[in-house]
């Protein structure tokens, strides 16, 4: 059984920050050093151990000082002489603050490289969909669907862009496509209440009413039986000419609610041409 010793776990957190620089990890290698120099300055580790201890770190600065990724950092700094940082006995705290210090500096320039290709991001999402909505509104309709094509490859992912897509394919009268891509938009968040509206909406207007019918029935499935929808679905079969769905529809949507005028109005002109009179 090996014991839990203080140089054990300096041994095995210079490993940890060896493995991370192999990896490209600089920031994740230094917090791992981090680690192993407090307990070098506060564990007690004497003779032998501490020998052992006192190599892992020279071993750790000889490969930290040699990383392409660590060299470019200190570069971007006018910082060009090597080593970059070097260890002599005794010299655990001033390895230590110098090591914070890049990490401070390394983890400043990560976020800030972060934050400016977020902004890119954001700004050719933009540019995307006002392209996009300029060739739209120009009857472009080739090009607007190529680039809102663009636009669902890249941002399809996040929140609220399927169904700003799908919204305005079904504002520039593109029926069928606004329908598939509210589809889409459905399949990343079902509870999209407004997406599917516009998927109603859009299949309504291109007369699918097969899929028309399935939004309705995920409607159902997914917020619950509403009167109003029972009687959305009876004029969608009344068009359709599916009478004795369009019938029971509108009885299930007045039975629930009387003050349904156009539920009995539908029932009445159904009813007669199923029974008669």
């Amino acid at each position: 059984m090996m014991f839990d010793t203080p140089d054990k776990r300096v041994r095995e957190d210079f490993a940890r920050a060896k493995s991370a620089l192999l990896k490209g990890e600089v920031a994740k290698a230094l917090h791992h050093a981090e680690d192993a120099l407090r307990q070098m300055l506060t564990g007690k580790i004497f003779g032998r151990a501490r020998f052992e201890v006192e190599v892992h770190l020279q071993e750790f600065l000889k490969d930290f000082n040699r990383h392409p990724d660590v060299k470019s950092f200190m570069a971007a700094r006018n910082v060009h002489t090597t080593p970059y940082v070097a260890f002599k006995r005794g010299g655990e705290r001033e390895v230590l603050d110098f090591i914070e210090h890049t990490l401070e500096g390394l983890e400043g320039a990560q976020k800030a490289a972060e934050e400016n290709a977020e902004a890119e991001r954001l700004a050719r999402k933009e540019d995307l969909l006002a392209r996009a909505q300029e060739a739209l509104d120009a009857k472009d309709f080739p090009k607007g669907k190529s680039i809102l094509r663009h636009v669902v490859e890249e941002f399809g992912g996040e929140d609220g862009i399927l169904r700003d897509v799908g919204a305005r394919m079904l504002k520039a009268g593109l029926f069928f496509e606004a329908g598939e891509v509210l589809e889409q938009a459905l399949d990343h968040d079902p509870r999209d209440s407004k997406a599917l509206a516009f998927a109603v909406q859009a299949y309504k207007n291109a007369r699918e009413y097969p899929k028309m019918e399935k939004m309705y029935k995920f409607a159902i499935r997914t917020f619950g039986t509403h009167p109003k929808t029972l009687l959305h679905m009876a004029e969608m079969y009344l068009e359709w000419r599916k009478y004795d769905e369009a019938y029971n529809h509108a009885k299930q949507a007045y039975d629930a609610d009387t003050s349904l005028d156009r539920a009995k109005e539908i029932m009445d002109v159904t009813g007669k041409r199923i029974f008669g009179g």
